[in-house]
């Protein structure tokens, strides 16, 4: 595969540049972080975030278990799952992937990973082992949630609250592309305004099929992660926020004991099944997530940022009634720590 042109690469470039929803997150972030500089002040605690959701780790920055919390989601809502040892073999694995009855296609990801880090989407039985092998530790393997319709449920309770609020709805759109049986797989990937700007992850996961010529018609879905990095449009859905929707989503959050703040990321066959509580919820974000509504397009950053101050504003006065009702705060160093881990995850994975 040859590398781009350089001005195919200066285009694309130019092209995020004025699109602020590509723009890397420490950038994004330097606002919040300022802001975020007062309300630690206010806390009297540099990671005051880490008592929002005494149920995970940090609160749900990162590094908390994923398997825990999904066993603490009522069963009706969580896809069929089994979790898979770091002791097990790939033998052991996939006997028991067997025995449970599990159908593909299914989802295999890290116990402790953020932002779609070590996502593998397997189609087959023959794609599994590669899937439970390129990562150490524990992983979760679920069954994919093959339903239409994904979106994002920003949920919130202050813990003097009887009840809580949604507070952003976003209704993802994944990227696909459509073969005309002229140009390749390629081509059609960096002709499509939303896939050319991640075309650098794309080629690593799909560079073996680039030279490929889709059929006049064949619709070809390149992600079936809901990252917006990888191309995945995100829709504000906040319309959608009523009094029903908040009922349902403060039965199912009320019995996930210590959760107050985070997102519910989700799949459900249409809007009217999600009122009626009918979805799978397909992971639990604590203070990591984010209100993605922020990123619709053609949305101010502007706005994105007012409503990233409101969003950490929240976080911060559940974080200290928690901590007045007895949640400690993390220590620095011990977050500075896992600070560093991941980062070093994030660059064996590039």
């Amino acid at each position: 595969m040859k590398p781009l042109p350089f001005y195919t690469r200066l285009h694309i470039w130019l092209q995020r540049l004025v699109r602020w929803e590509f723009w890397p997150w420490r950038i994004v972030y330097i606002p919040v972080s300022v802001y975020w500089f007062f309300l630690a002040i206010r806390a009297r605690g540099w990671v005051f975030f880490s008592a929002a959701n005494p149920c995970m780790r940090f609160g749900g920055l990162l590094a908390y278990s994923k398997s825990k919390v999904n066993q603490l989601v009522p069963e009706k809502y969580t896809p069929k799952t089994l979790y898979v040892d770091s002791s097990e073999t790939v033998e052991q694995a996939l006997a028991e992937v067997a025995a449970t009855n599990l159908k593909y296609p299914l989802i295999v990801k890290p116990d402790i990973g953020e932002r779609g880090w070590g996502v593998k989407v397997v189609k087959t039985e023959n794609e599994l082992p590669n899937a439970l092998s390129s990562h150490p530790g524990l992983k979760l393997v679920q069954e994919y949630a093959d339903l239409p319709m994904e979106l994002g449920v920003m949920y919130s309770r202050h813990p003097q609250e009887k009840n809580g609020k949604i507070t952003s709805i976003v209704i993802k759109d994944f990227p696909k592309v459509v073969g005309d049986g002229k140009r390749t797989l390629q081509q059609l990937i960096l002709d499509n305004e939303r896939t050319r700007f991640s075309y650098h992850i794309h080629a690593k996961r799909l560079g073996h099929r680039f030279c490929e010529i889709p059929k006049a018609g064949e619709e070809i879905r390149v992600v079936h992660i809901g990252n917006h990095m990888l191309g995945t449009t995100f829709f504000s859905g906040n319309h959608l926020i009523d009094a029903e929707l908040e009922a349902v989503f403060d039965e199912l959050a009320k019995q996930i004991s210590d959760f107050f703040i985070g997102r519910f990321d989700l799949r459900t066959a249409s809007i009217e099944d999600l009122k009626k509580g009918n979805f799978i919820v397909v992971e639990v974000n604590g203070v990591n997530s984010e209100p993605c509504h922020i990123f619709h397009p053609g949305r101010s950053i502007f706005l994105a940022w007012r409503d990233l101050f409101t969003h950490w504003k929240r976080i911060a006065d559940i974080s200290i009634a928690n901590h007045k009702n007895g949640v400690p705060y993390a220590s620095y160093w011990e977050i500075r720590s896992e600070i560093r881990k991941h980062r070093q995850k994030l660059k064996m994975q590039e």
